[in-house]
């Protein structure tokens, strides 16, 4: 009876090794492929807009964002060059595609103008603080 005993808990132990081995293996597969999720999922589409009126900044970040996950659909000055902080307009309501947008702009300001016609999902406003969110040079 000892002898069974201690086979099982022999057993479980070697389980319990292998086990933790596998889920080492995997968990680090998990973080490898990490990296590359955003390229897993369809390319977000936006516009960018110059908010803050400084020459060309709508075409730079177009430029910066050409290796990224966001397929930026056109680029035009806003109406006004009134905006002093980065925003992101929201067109159609997607707050997966939002939280994604966010999480890859790292902008955090939001503005609901939902409009389910409008050709993207989303638009960029580039504030006086854009260079925040998008390394490119003020000219």
């Amino acid at each position: 009876m000892k002898n069974s005993i201690k086979l099982i808990i022999g057993f479980l132990i070697i389980v319990i090794i292998v086990g933790m081995i596998v889920s080492l293996f995997i968990k680090k597969d998990y973080i490898d492929d990490k990296k590359s999720v955003e390229e897993v999922f369809p390319a977000i589409r936006v516009y960018i807009y110059n908010g803050c009126g400084f020459q060309g900044v709508a075409n730079r970040i177009n430029e910066y964002l050409l290796n990224a996950n966001i397929d930026v659909v056109n680029t035009r000055n806003a109406q006004k060059f009134v905006y002093d902080e980065t925003v992101i307009v929201v067109k159609h309501n997607d707050e997966n595609d939002l939280r994604r947008l966010k999480d890859m702009t790292g902008i955090n300001n939001v503005i609901y103008a939902v409009n389910k016609n409008f050709e993207v999902p989303f638009i960029i406003i580039a504030g006086k603080d854009y260079e925040k969110f998008f390394n490119v040079n003020k000219k």
